[in-house]
């Protein structure tokens, strides 16, 4: 057998693929589908490869042809699948796992794969069903345990929960990623100090599992531990494809050091509310005679411009202005060196614009007191099923009529609640600006975990936030305060999973509230 041989040319592509030298297994995959382009096995060989060496688009290219050539092969679809997957598209990735399922009944990794698509879309109930169809066909499938586990623990089942993730360590307890969905057991449970022994056994397993660094992060700020927590929280970056700006910026990225008369571009690396609550940092650098520059998406640009008049404001999707050093704004509270005693809680340190703010207040009519409601964030946030409500559940709070309520929950969430007794205004709040300028006229903002509770915390406006029982960590543990916003008070879950308390410590707040009001 010579060398050129297409045996010789498989055998040499098989062990590159099992040495890790994906490329090279690549090569060789190629070098056979040019010379035999109707054999769909090669295919999948050569997509499997592409995809490990990380050629995603021509790992794609490869898979379909091979689908094509092999329609009724299941290890084509579930090849697909995993790569549709791993590139976040998930609805396609679902479609491609059910073709391979049809087509090979049974198959536990098939199902669990499929279990774990539908959990990452939302579909809770119907992923454990697919977890338990795996463990049906072979009861010792540790992965189907573990993440038969995280599914019972976002029902609240929790005791269930525990035993499949222990089941699963049981098996395998050396393994990073059982470590770690314990670990995030514990903290849905309020366990939070075994949460944080169980992330530190998640690194041990395998210190380069960013995940498991980026869970730490989250749970030592939330006990308290800032400093700790946010130095953790740096791990991101070690994330392959973390994000995509870095990589256009010719500026290298600043470390905390002085660098007082020079150019910092901060830039909105996540979430609108992350912008919110770290746009606090801006005043604070400038003052230090840092020279700020600021790129966020097009929502926040006018409500930044009009509140930091010295800090020249340009789309997130543009290009960058010039600047000496950048900055993700969500690396300031580590590189400004935050602690609990040392949060920049002046309030408020965002405005809306005068003329807004006017329009608005000739607007409401202030016989009554007037509350905006947002029941619900944003859903493609990780932790969204724990911290937004149902329309429904917020009913008791506005079954009364001394009060003027607002829907505040722009996007499609919003037209769940259809009631008289809530004022939809939300065709008017075409960004972060004018949704300031009509809570600068309202006597208070009930929300949960939000971009618009982060606002309206922001402006300084009385807030009152509903939480989950774990919630983000910057609300950290018990307290109902917020040592980021002063006007803000907290109502927590007392168990996970349960609102009606909430609601109806809510309810008789507002009756307090109320009446305050009235004796003014």
């Amino acid at each position: 057998m010579t060398a050129d041989d297409p045996q010789a040319i498989l055998d040499r592509a098989g062990r590159a693929f099992s040495e890790g030298r994906y490329a090279d297994a690549a090569a060789d995959f190629q070098t056979l589908t040019t010379a035999y382009p109707d054999i769909g096995e090669l295919y999948i060989n050569l997509g499997a490869a592409l995809r490990a060496a990380g050629d995603k688009s021509g790992a794609e290219q490869a898979l379909h042809k091979a689908v094509r050539l092999l329609p009724e092969s299941a290890a084509a679809w579930f090849n697909l699948a995993n790569l549709l997957s791993e590139d976040k598209r998930g609805e396609e990735a679902i479609g491609a796992y059910e073709k391979a399922d049809k087509l090979q009944p049974g198959t536990p990794e098939i199902l669990n794969n499929l279990g774990v698509q539908l959990y990452e879309t939302g579909r809770i109930e119907d992923a454990l069903k697919k977890y338990d169809a795996a463990l049906d066909a072979d009861p010792g499938f540790a992965d189907a345990l573990t993440n038969r586990g995280n599914a019972l623990q976002r029902m609240c089942r929790m005791a269930d929960a525990e035993a499949s993730i222990d089941a699963a360590l049981s098996i395998n307890p050396g393994h990073a990623v059982y470590r770690l969905n314990k670990s995030s057991y514990f903290a849905a449970n309020g366990r939070h100090a075994e949460a944080l022994t169980w992330a530190d056994k998640s690194i041990d397993a395998d210190p380069t599992y960013t995940e498991a660094r980026l869970k730490k992060a989250s749970l030592l700020v939330q006990t308290g531990d800032l400093e700790a927590g946010f130095r953790e929280y740096e791990a991101r970056w070690n994330m392959p494809n973390w994000h995509s700006l870095p990589k256009k910026l010719t500026v290298p990225p600043w470390r905390g050091e002085d660098i007082a008369g020079q150019t910092l571009l901060i830039w909105n690396e996540q979430g609108f509310g992350d912008a919110l609550i770290y746009a606090r940092y801006l005043p604070v650098l400038a003052a230090r005679g840092v020279k700020v520059r600021l790129m966020v998406e097009a929502p926040l640009m006018r409500l930044f411009e009009g509140s930091f008049e010295d800090i020249p404001v340009s789309p997130l999707d543009g290009l960058p202005p010039e600047a000496d050093q950048h900055c993700s704004i969500m690396s300031l509270p580590f590189l400004t060196g935050t602690t609990m005693t040392t949060i920049p809680a002046e309030v408020p340190y965002l405005k809306p614009d005068q003329a807004d703010v006017e329009r608005w207040q000739a607007e409401i009519n202030g016989e009554r007191p007037s509350v905006g409601l947002i029941w619900a964030g944003n859903p493609g946030q990780a932790h969204d099923y724990s911290r937004s409500l149902a329309a429904e559940t917020i009913m008791p709070l506005i079954d009364r009529d001394d009060v003027r309520f607002f829907n505040l929950l722009v996007g499609p969430r919003g037209d769940e609640l259809s009631d008289p007794r809530v004022l939809d205004v939300r065709a008017c709040l075409n960004d972060f600006a004018q949704t300031a300028a009509l809570m600068q006229n309202l006597d208070l903002v009930i929300s949960v975990d939000s971009a618009p509770a982060h606002l309206a915390g922001a402006l300084g406006r009385p807030l009152w936030v509903l939480l989950a029982f774990d919630p983000d960590s910057r609300y950290f543990l018990e307290r109902t305060d917020s040592p980021w916003y002063p006007t803000a008070r907290l109502f927590r879950q007392p168990s996970p999973g349960e609102w009606a308390s909430v609601i109806e410590r809510t309810v008789n707040a507002l009756d307090t509230f109320v009446g305050t009001i009235a004796k003014r």
